[in-house]
């Protein structure tokens, strides 16, 4: 037999995860035991359901909170708002999906599937990924399947019925857009995201290192386009839907930044929790910290992103924005940690790069193994009698993601050159 024809088929033995994710994949179990041991104790010991089951209360409670709102949907009653029929407390778009929800005869049913079937979708795209990259088929769908199964922000979210479910789905296809280098599609996802929430409007300065000024131009332009539609069709008027819409939402802002009680500081992942607990104990007034904090927010992602993440790799860009677009919002819970499985996933990649070649990147064990503790539920890290609370433990995690992120560049391995066999 030739050596030619010897060479023609070569038998890839499949490789396992590398080290760090497997180390990923144990804590992630562990900890997700761990949050059913330590809710059992609570129960035994007699705690009030929030302390043993994070998942408990009314399910679903954010999806159905409006529907009876949607009944005075394109009239001025709509906006107002009253004990009976709440407003809206989302932009104009976040608005609209909602209506587009309640379109259908069962809202939860379609909510779920929706879930569903993007949950799906993400375990196979990331399974065939994994087998692409030489990673085994039984390993390759136990280890979407099985983060998914145990991260607390995707039960969260599921139990509570947020709409964030939707603007996931718009910004993680903007990522996959963007990491495939297809920017024009990244920006209009990103637009339609940031027209439902705002804050993701901070993925289009991922454009600008590229220098794809027309994509960025791109996505402004879809996310005033779609406000403006979503205004006109929400009625009566486009002028009462925007000050409408701006006093629901930033009303809403003001009475959760006012609130400091069990339930803020638990699951709410904010930095501004810090900066409240910061003001109580110098004595500076709650009612004028939002100003002064959203300065201090745009001047360090400022000086952050165009003096040292202007020049570093996708990876760091990508987690950095992605990590200070959660914790920066005062109101942010724990299910908006879904926008961190994006760049999970590509530095997992870059992780199972590395290790084909055998390349260490510095910092980037430390920065996946930081997903663990915020994946898993801030009850574990919530224990009121000795001041811990799980939305400021998990808050300064996140302050320490996006550090390392600023830190430590995830420089790609080269690939392996392939050598032509010499010529006999």
């Amino acid at each position: 037999m030739a050596l030619a024809d010897v060479q023609e088929k070569p038998q890839r033995t499949p490789r396992p995860l590398p080290r760090i994710l497997r180390l990923f994949w144990a804590g992630s179990v562990l900890l997700f035991f761990a949050m059913i041991v330590v809710g059992y104790i609570r129960y035994r010991m007699g705690f009030p359901q929030p302390h043993y089951n994070p998942l408990g209360g009314a399910r679903y409670e954010d999806l159905t909170e409006y529907l009876p709102t949607y009944r005075l949907l394109h009239t001025e009653a709509f906006f107002v708002g009253s004990l009976a029929t709440p407003p809206v407390a989302y932009p104009p778009f976040g608005a609209v999906m909602y209506a587009f929800d309640y379109w259908f005869p069962n809202p939860i049913g379609f909510y779920l599937a929706t879930t569903l079937v993007w949950l799906a979708a993400g375990i196979w795209g990331v399974r065939r990924a994994l087998v692409k990259s030489g990673i085994g088929g039984l390993t390759a769908t136990l280890f979407p399947l099985t983060v998914v199964l145990v991260s607390f922000p995707i039960a969260g979210l599921w139990q509570r019925g947020n709409i964030e479910i939707f603007l996931w789905i718009f910004a993680a296809c903007g990522t996959w857009a963007y990491v495939r280098e297809k920017d024009d599609a990244a920006a209009v996802l990103w637009g339609l995201a940031a027209a439902m929430k705002l804050y993701p409007i901070i993925f289009l300065a991922l454009l600008l290192p590229r220098r794809r000024y027309r994509a960025f131009g791109i996505g402004v332009v879809t996310f005033v386009a779609v406000s403006v539609a979503s205004m006109w069709w929400l009625g009566p008027s486009i002028a009462l839907a925007w000050t409408s819409s701006l006093h629901n939402v930033f009303g809403y802002q003001g009475v959760r930044v006012a609130q400091w009680n069990l339930h803020e500081v638990a699951a709410n992942h904010s930095v501004f929790e810090l900066a409240k607990l910061a003001a109580m104990v110098t004595g500076f007034p709650l009612t004028k910290l939002t100003t002064p904090y959203y300065a201090t927010g745009a001047l360090v992602f400022a000086l952050a992103f165009f003096r040292r993440l202007w020049t570093m790799p996708m990876a760091n860009q990508l987690l950095a924005v992605s990590a200070f677009m959660v914790l920066l919002p005062p109101v942010s819970y724990f299910y908006t940690l879904v926008h961190l499985y994006a760049p999970w996933v590509v530095l997992a990649f870059v992780a199972i790069r590395a290790d084909r070649t055998g390349v260490r990147i510095p910092g980037l064990r430390t920065t996946i193994l930081l997903f663990v503790p915020l994946f898993a539920s801030f009850m574990l890290f919530t224990y009121p009698k000795v001041m811990l609370f799980g939305g400021l433990v998990q808050g300064c995690m996140l302050i320490f993601l996006f550090l390392c992120a600023v830190t430590f560049p995830f420089v790609e391995p080269a690939p392996l050159a392939v050598k032509a066999p010499a010529a006999a």
